[in-house]
């Protein structure tokens, strides 16, 4: 162990030393090919340019990062189902939507090595990871996501309470998405690390049972002051984005007043109207788990674009406030 120590120390500590100034001079050879100076073998490398020293090795970065997959993207795929009877309504959602935890490529252990200045005052930098410790700080991150990941789904098989449940299995997923997505740059770092770092539950059981146990809640929507629906409809969509059911029995009820009224106010040729949301979110004892208020005036040439326009804006709300609000009530159910 020592002597694998002293091994990187003294492949490293060329590099740090070249870090410590900016070269001037001719071309060095990496601006051109940095696989010349940074064997590919044992480096990812990039090279970037800026205006200054800083700048020249953020775009090395940022070129380093194209290397890997610029974007997760989730997969959403939702089906909505309806079913009607005398005495009951159910709507259900087909919900596999992977969650997406990030829109970007997060590296680590980037280094930066030596900076060029060229003769038009322009500088050009290097960022690399070296393959063998990067992968080592990787398989460490996995390691610690997939213990997270195991004892949350062990939580969830013993929970009795249908919220806390699904509360439990959606923190788990995420914890399984963030693993999945150190082990996709992983096996770009280093690939034969790959197998030692591989979690062994199934991801697609994992998120199976996501999916079974949001079903299992329903949401009653009421809506007050709503007479075309619109915001029924918004509610409806909202809270089946969680693969939840709108029908009754229900585990959580939406209670919401909306109100749009006219100001009576002409200006600029412009109709001016008030509008106000109370909204809660309570569980089936009542108790309120989640409340959004907007309150505002919007204006637009006629009055009833100024009423779409009001909705438009409740509508924002309670996609950004609403899941906020909701997403943090159920992190605080979890046992961390």
């Amino acid at each position: 162990m020592e002597n694998w120590k002293t091994g990187l120390i003294a492949l490293l500590l060329p590099l740090v030393l070249a870090g410590c100034k900016t070269l001037t001079g001719g071309t060095p050879d990496w601006v051109a090919n940095p696989k010349t100076v940074y064997p590919e073998s044992a480096y990812l490398v990039a090279v970037g340019a800026g205006d200054t020293r800083r700048a020249a090795e953020n775009a090395a970065a940022a070129n380093l990062s194209r290397i890997f997959e610029a974007r997760i993207e989730s997969d959403e795929r939702l089906l909505d189902q309806s079913r009607e009877t005398n005495t009951s309504f159910e709507r259900t959602t087909d919900f596999t939507a992977d969650i997406n935890i990030v829109s970007a490529q997060t590296l680590y252990n980037i280094q930066h090595a030596e900076a060029w200045k060229d003769g038009n005052g322009r500088y050009h930098a290097v960022a690399y990871l070296e393959r063998r410790s990067t992968a080592g700080i990787y398989r460490d991150k996995i390691e610690e996501q997939t213990t997270r990941v195991n004892y949350l789904m062990a939580n969830a098989a013993n929970e009795g309470n249908i919220l806390k449940k699904y509360a439990t299995l959606r923190a788990a997923y995420r914890h399984a998405v963030q693993a999945d997505g150190l082990l996709k740059q992983l096996k770009v770092i280093h690939p034969p690390s790959m197998r030692e770092a591989t979690p062994g539950y199934s991801m697609n059981k994992l998120r199976e049972e996501l999916v079974n146990t949001a079903r299992m809640i329903k949401v009653a929507v009421t809506v007050d002051g709503d007479d075309e629906k619109r915001m029924t409809a918004t509610l409806q969509e909202f809270i089946t984005g969680y693969g939840f059911m709108v029908g009754k029995p229900a585990v959580l009820n939406m209670l919401a007043k909306v109100d749009v009224t006219d100001t009576g106010e002409r200006e600029q040729g412009l109709v001016f109207v008030r509008y106000e949301l109370m909204l809660q979110i309570r569980n089936a004892n009542g108790d309120v788990l989640v409340t959004v208020r907007d309150t505002g005036r919007e204006a637009h040439k006629t009055l009833e674009q100024a009423r779409t326009r009001s909705f438009r804006t409740l509508e924002n709300a309670i996609k950004a406030g609403g899941a906020q609000l909701l997403d943090a009530h159920f992190d605080s159910l979890i046992d961390q």
